[in-house]
């Protein structure tokens, strides 16, 4: 780890290597740097390095020992972060290093039952744990969590499929201060919904997504029971209405019900009488809902900050134009998939709703570049923009963006309307924030663009410049060594780029998790080979998700030797 090869440096520099050399040299050295920083910036500083280098810097001497360990409140664990290390081996040395820890995160870490008997006997101060994804848990794994953590406020245990009603039981028999329970995706039916009843005055949060046995009839009695609940995640719950509702306690803020196909318009209406005070709804893919839905969101729920109404029945610029009337307070909008929404819309949300700061307009194809200008000048506050296959949106309202939304951080432009150079030359100087920017099929940019990027815009987390196939080398090397925080870049079909873009995507991107070097048959893709791979896996140990479809350059040995090299923990598509 890097402590380790630090420690071995200083004992070089000092001269014969033993421990009189690490205790003097290092001691005098250290404390001049890390003595005026406080404990928060150290607790910084430990953040940005994997759970198996903190490990080892309280080794590195007395003065590193005393800066990293100070009581420390909240570690996130995930199967990449450990590096091979077992996640039980972890725990327990962490508990060493911070026994008074209060939030534990082992989301994507795929715990185990041993795991959790470690972590039941090492962590008696949790007051938040989430076990995301941990679908090797059961019911039995949740009772012991409940009867070691009794003092629980905040569990997670989204997509752990074998957890029951029966877990559910168990748990709630000790830990009767739950705020916030997640239970997405669990084995969870109406009768578990009863046990909710022992936590009806602390839960405030409640997700209860993907549990497709639950039906109208519990959650009108959940609803009942838990007067205090402001959050509700309904999402793919195909057997719930919005009729269950009804008599919704008027705290409720957050409510999800995208994908619930039986909830309707009139659903919805109940929805909105009842709770006057709801700042969010999610109702994406609920095919019953229409323009009638808005109108009645707008005339009872003022304080309305998010609405997502992708792909649902029919919408159009009558119910935007209500809503924006209603709604002054509306910040975040999901429109996608509305191809009768027009400039109208646009407009109306100009004149109502200058707060609106996340806009979703994919496949909107009616929208155009008069449209968004219009909406750029009214909502300066506009951080997230998606035009995606809207081809009547071009580099007019890219360029508007640029002029009117400093604050711009997310861009979609896949398949719009055509983007040139100097549209993007304008959005890296007008929007230097920005950290996600999609430009795939944008087949008129050169390396031009991707330098007036790398210039400006040194934030950035996300690009896609798939099949923009006048791209070099050059251009996309330059970015890369430009905004070292790229976490996903997509290459797909970039035809002129070689082994160099690879190698300057190892040398300068030390936290890519996701790289796309696919290309077509017969495309000739020149970019993935076994020895540029080989050297992308051993710098990006982070790498989650790698294309090489099509890539006929690279081995099957070559593609075994990568996922040795990152532990098995990356999906590499073919």
């Amino acid at each position: 780890c890097r402590a380790c090869s630090f420690r071995q440096g200083v004992q070089q520099r000092g001269g014969g290597g033993g421990s009189s050399s690490l205790g003097g040299k290092m001691e005098a050295d250290i404390p001049a740097g890390f003595s005026r920083l406080d404990v928060d910036t150290l607790a910084h500083v430990a953040s940005f390095l994997p759970c198996s280098e903190v490990l080892g810097l309280d080794c590195v001497c007395r003065e590193w020992a005393c800066a990293f360990r100070p009581p420390r409140l909240s570690l996130h664990i995930t199967r990449v972060s450990l590096r091979g290390t077992p996640l039980s081996s972890a725990l327990r040395a962490f508990a060493r290093r911070f026994p008074a820890l209060s939030t534990l995160s082992l989301r994507g870490s795929d715990a185990c039952g041993r795991d959790v008997g470690v972590l039941c006997t090492s962590f008696r101060s949790l007051i938040s744990l989430d076990l995301s994804g941990c679908d090797a848990l059961q019911d039995a794994h949740v009772a012991a969590i409940g009867a070691a953590l009794p003092q629980l406020q905040m569990l997670s245990l989204s997509g752990c499929r074998d957890v029951s009603d029966a877990g559910l039981a168990a748990l709630l028999a000790h830990c009767r201060s739950l705020s916030s329970l997640l239970l997405g995706w669990c084995d969870i039916s109406d009768f578990g919904l009863l046990s909710l009843s022992s936590i009806s005055t602390s839960l405030t949060s409640l997700d209860l997504s993907g549990c497709a046995m639950l039906t109208d009839r519990g959650v009108a009695a959940l609803m009942r029971r838990c007067p205090r609940l402001a959050s509700l995640q309904l999402e793919g719950c195909r057997e719930v209405s919005g009729w269950a509702l009804a008599t919704v306690t008027p705290r409720l803020r957050e409510l999800t019900l995208s994908g619930a196909t039986l909830v309707t318009d009139a659903g919805v209406g109940a929805v909105a009488r009842a709770c006057t005070g709801l700042r969010q709804i999610a109702l994406r893919q609920c095919r019953s809902i229409s323009d009638a839905a808005l109108a009645t969101l707008a005339a009872h729920c003022a304080s309305l900050t998010a609405l997502d109404v992708a792909r649902c029945g029919v919408v159009t610029d009558r119910g935007v134009s209500k809503l924006a009337a209603g709604c002054s307070q509306l910040a975040s909008l999901q429109l996608e998939g509305h191809a009768d929404v027009t400039d109208a819309s646009l407009h109306a949300l100009a004149a109502g709703c200058p707060k609106l700061s996340l806009l979703n307009l994919w496949v909107c194809s009616n929208v155009t570049d008069a449209g968004v200008a219009a909406l750029a000048q009214a909502c300066p506050n506009l951080t997230s923009l998606d035009v995606r296959l809207c081809s009547k949106v071009g580099a007019v309202a890219v360029s508007a963006l640029a002029a009117h939304c400093p604050s711009l951080t997310a861009l979609y432009t896949e398949r719009a309307g055509p983007v040139d150079d100097e549209a993007v030359v304008r959005l890296a100087a007008g929007c230097p924030r920005l950290a996600l920017l999609d430009l795939g099929m944008q087949d008129n940019l050169t390396d031009a663009a991707l330098l007036a990027v790398a210039e400006r815009c040194s934030q950035l987390r996300s690009l896609s410049v798939a099949y923009c196939k006048q791209l070099t080398d050059a251009g996309v090397s330059t970015l890369v060594a430009a905004c070292p925080q790229l976490s996903t870049l997509d290459l797909n079909n970039c035809t002129l780029l070689t082994q160099t873009t690879l190698e300057a995507i190892a040398a300068h991107c030390p936290r890519l998790q996701s790289l796309d070097l696919g290309g077509q048959p017969g495309s000739g893709q020149r970019l993935a080979t076994d020895a540029g791979l080989l050297e992308l896996a051993a710098a990006c140990h982070g790498l989650r998700s790698l294309n090489i479809r099509y890539c006929s350059d690279v081995s099957a040995e070559a593609v075994e030797r990568i996922k040795d090299l990152l532990c098995a923990n990356v999906q590499v598509r073919q």
